[in-house]
C-alpha cells in the first residue's frame, strides 16, 4: 500500500479543490474533512452533486419525488455549512437522475462536462476530488467518468483524486491525507442527512451503521494518468 503524505506536505497543499460527489451525503462520508480543511483555508472552490436524489426512496407521484428533491438539497446545503463553518458554500446539483447515468459523448453528458468545466476555469481550480473509478454503484464510477472528462475540457491543468465510499481504496501513485477535523462535527453534518439514516420520508434507502462511523481525515488517491485520458 502506498504511504499517504499528508496534505499539508504535499503540491495540493495551496490547490483549489472542488468536491464532486454522487449522492447528497456523499460529501460527508467521503470529503468530510477535505471539504472543512479547504474551507477554512479559502481553498474550496465548491461541492458539485451529480444526481437530484430521487432514487432514495419510492416515489409514487411526481409530488412526492419533488418533495424528496427538495430534501435531499436541504439536507446537503445543511450538511456543508455544518463541514465549512457557516462559510457560504452552497452545494449545486447537475440533476442527473439516480442509478441513471448520462452515457459519455451523449447530449446530456456533453452538456454536463461543458458546465463543469466553465466551473473549473471561473474559480481556477487546481484539483477534483471525486469518488472512485471502481466503485459499486454506477453513479459513483460516473462521478469519476465525468470529472476525467471536465478535467480534460478545462484548458487548465486540473490533477484528478479519487476517494472510497462503498467500494476498495483504490490504487494510487500518490495518497495525500488531509489535515483532521472533529469527528464530532463530521457526524453532525452526516445527522443532517436525515433522509438517509431516519424514516422521515418513509421507506427507502439506510445509510448501514457501519457506514455511519466517521473519521477524522481522509484519503485521497491520485488517478494514474491513463485514467485521466476521456
Amino acid at each position: 500500500m502506498t504511504p499517504a503524505t499528508a496534505l499539508s506536505r504535499s503540491p495540493w497543499h495551496s490547490a483549489r479543490w472542488l468536491v464532486l460527489a454522487p449522492h447528497a451525503d456523499d460529501e460527508t462520508l467521503g470529503t468530510g474533512a477535505l471539504i472543512a480543511d479547504t474551507a477554512a483555508r479559502n481553498r474550496l472552490a465548491g461541492v458539485m452533486i451529480l444526481t437530484d436524489g430521487s432514487g432514495s426512496h419510492p416515489c409514487p407521484t411526481p409530488a412526492d419525488r419533488s418533495a424528496l428533491i427538495r430534501r435531499r438539497r436541504v439536507e446537503a446545503r445543511h450538511a456543508v455549512a455544518l463541514l465549512t463553518g457557516g462559510r457560504r458554500i452552497v452545494p449545486q446539483f447537475l440533476d442527473w437522475h439516480d442509478a441513471n447515468p448520462h452515457r459519455p459523448g451523449s447530449a446530456a453528458f456533453r452538456r454536463s462536462v461543458r458546465q463543469l468545466a466553465i466551473l473549473l476555469r471561473r474559480h481556477a481550480v487546481d484539483a477534483i476530488a471525486t469518488t472512485a473509478a471502481g466503485e459499486p454503484h454506477c453513479d459513483h464510477a460516473a462521478c469519476f467518468t465525468l470529472a476525467v472528462h471536465a478535467a480534460h475540457a478545462a484548458r487548465r491543468p486540473v490533477a484528478v483524486f479519487e476517494y472510497a465510499v462503498w467500494g476498495e481504496r483504490p490504487a494510487g501513485r500518490r495518497v495525500v491525507r488531509t489535515a483532521a477535523m472533529p469527528t464530532a462535527r463530521r457526524s453532525a453534518a452526516l445527522r443532517a442527512h436525515r433522509s438517509q439514516l431516519t424514516g422521515l420520508m418513509g421507506d427507502g434507502f439506510r445509510l448501514p451503521r457501519a457506514q455511519q462511523r466517521m473519521p477524522g481525515t481522509d484519503l485521497l488517491y491520485l488517478a494514474s494518468r491513463h485514467a485521466t485520458r476521456p
